[in-house]
Formats: C-alpha cells, structure tokens, sequence
C-alpha cells in the first residue's frame, strides 16, 4: 500500500468523528474507534508486542441503504506493520415477510462463529481473535497449496440474509473460499458459495449450520474444496457457552484428505466489572503426508483470561495461553496483559 493511502487510512481512524459530520449531513451515522495494546510473554523469553487500531464508520446514504467502511492499522508481534481495509461495502435492508438484508462489496467471510468475534472489543479472550482463523493447515497433499480449516478472509462479493423472530438465512457469492490463508496477497479471483441457516429455540439458544464449496489455494494452485460448519451458543444469567465444529475436504491429485477442528468456550461474569473467559480449539489433518517427520497431525490451544472493566470504554485483561504447533512434541505457555480502548464517536 502506498504512503498516501496509509497515511489516509491512519487519518480517517484517529479522527472519524469531524469527516463523518462533514461528509454525512442531516443523515443517520454510526462511528466507533478500538484501539488495543497486547503483550505475550512466550517459552523463549521475548515479549511480543502488538497495536491494532481498528474503526467502523457507517453512514445511511438513502432510506434503508447504509454505507459501511473500516480501516485498520495492525503492528504485529514481529515488528511488521499492516494498513488495510476489512470492509467496504453498501448495504440495503427491507421487510417483506421477513427482515432481509442484501450487501455488496468487501465484507467479513459470512463464515464461522470466530468472524463473529474478530475484533478486539467483542472477543472475550485475550487475544483479539481465534487462533486458527489466523493459523494454517499443513501441506493436505505432495504439491497443494496452503489451506485454513477455515479463515479471517474478508472477500469481495454479494451477501443476502433473511431472519424471523426464531430463524435466520444467509446466501452468499464471494471471490476468496473460506479456508484461503487470510494474508495471502494477489490470490486470483475464484467463485465461491456460502450458505447458512440456524434457529432459536429460545431466548439465548441459537444453533447453526453453514456449508461453503468452490476452490481454494493461492496464485500458482488451486483446488476443489467442501467445507461444513456447525455452531451453537447458549447465554443464561451470568454465563455464555459457544462452541463451533468445521470440517474441510480438499480434492487433492492423490484424492480426497479431510481435515476438521472445534473450538468450545465460556465466558462467565463474576461481577459488574469482573469476568472469567476460557477457550480451547483443536485442529486436526491425520490424513494428510507427515510432517517435519511427525505423523502427529493435530494442533491444539487453551486460553484462559480475567478480564477487569476499568470503565465502560477501557478494559484489562491478563492471561496464560498454552499451545502446541504442528507436529511438535512441545507445549509453549504464555503468559500475556491487554488493554482495549474502546469509544463510539456517533
């Protein structure tokens, strides 16, 4: 991305509210900043510092037509810093026989229960996301490119949901299949299929089920992919369960290799101000061909965090984390502290 750009980026984030009024008028508007400051402390004795600066700005263009637009500024842990755009897109909504929503552009992957939590304000974990929407998937096949068993993609395309007072729907048409690797650059434009529906039984009850098909791979390969995903989450007082189960199968030159993964979480709120999260996910690719000379194909990691209102815009949180790479005997434990800044300007 070029310096103009960035520096346009970094101006339209730290100061959202005065563009916003000039550019938006008499019209419906929404604007909110994150900014959040992390630090590990890992096996190997360095601490990994990260910074992200994310705002989502929308604005109502004409009646029931929103136009929605978040930067972000991301300093990783290795000292490399990222400007990009997760969302650009246009969206209308309309009530007939049901709520329907219909969004055009760059939008998050419509995918997975982490894309529902990958910001750092509304995940309760110490770290901002999940780890496997982040990580990949070792090498499925002698030649195949890199997979996720499911990823933080935020792809181009058309989305369409519907819902009732105890279902929804969704429908999609995107450019970038759900298990490319996030942060690839210059992949190709490929047709990918979404879809998912999930109920409600009950207040805080909601189970789903979602399936997206198409190829996935990077520019020189590609292949024919299925993926499924089930999800659940039960709220009830003070406490919050939700889990997801994905399982990918990849057309590879020496046939099908399924791989799968779950994660399961829980969030309890000891007081006002006080609150407990712990998550564990897995991934596995036992099908797969060895790796770093280990048929143990199956990655795992448990967070655990405590987490301290300071007021209604900052929170502190402190943690361990202990995980286990690919085909690593190892378990590397972490010990980390965050703090997120969080303000909605409009």
């Amino acid at each position: 991305m070029s310096r103009v750009v960035r520096l346009l980026v970094v101006l339209l984030i730290v100061a959202p509210a005065p563009a916003m009024a000039q550019s938006s008028g008499t019209r419906a508007a929404m604007v909110d900043t994150v900014i959040g400051v992390q630090d590990y402390f890992a096996d190997d004795g360095a601490w990994e510092t990260q910074l992200i600066v994310d705002s989502f700005m929308s604005a109502e263009l004409a009646p029931r037509l929103q136009a929605s637009f978040r930067p972000l500024l991301w300093r990783k842990s290795d000292g490399a810093t990222m400007s990009f755009i997760d969302h650009l897109s246009l969206r209308y909504e309309f009530r007939k026989g049901a709520n329907w929503r219909i969004e055009g552009g760059k939008f998050p992957s419509p995918i997975g229960l982490g894309m529902t939590e990958n910001r750092a304000s509304v995940n309760d974990g110490l770290l901002w996301c999940h780890r496997p929407y982040y990580g990949y998937l070792p090498a499925v096949g002698v030649g195949s490119p890199a997979h996720a068993i499911v990823s933080a993609n935020y792809p181009v395309g058309v989305l369409v949901n519907a819902s009732g007072d105890r279902w929804d729907a969704r429908a999609a048409v995107v450019d970038r299949a759900p298990t490319d690797i996030w942060f690839q650059e210059d992949v190709p434009r490929r047709t990918n299929a979404i879809v998912g529906a999930g109920i409600s039984p009950r207040q805080g009850l909601r189970l789903g089920v979602a399936a997206a098909w198409g190829r996935s791979g990077d520019a020189q390969s590609s292949e024919p992919y299925r993926l499924l995903n089930v999800e659940g989450e039960y709220a009830f007082a003070y406490t919050k369960i939700s889990g997801e189960w994905t399982r990918d199968v990849f057309e590879t030159t020496a046939g099908e290799v399924a791989s799968s993964g779950w994660t399961l979480q829980a969030k309890q709120t000891l007081t006002p101000r006080v609150f407990v999260h712990t998550r564990f996910s897995t991934v596995s690719s036992p099908e797969a061909i060895a790796y770093a000379g280990s048929s143990d194909r199956r990655f795992w990691t448990a967070d655990s965090t405590v987490g301290y209102m300071v007021s209604s815009e900052i929170t502190l949180r402190a943690g361990h984390a202990a995980l286990r790479g690919w085909g690593g005997p190892e378990v590397d434990h972490q010990i980390g502290v965050s703090l997120i800044w969080s303000r909605r300007w409009w």
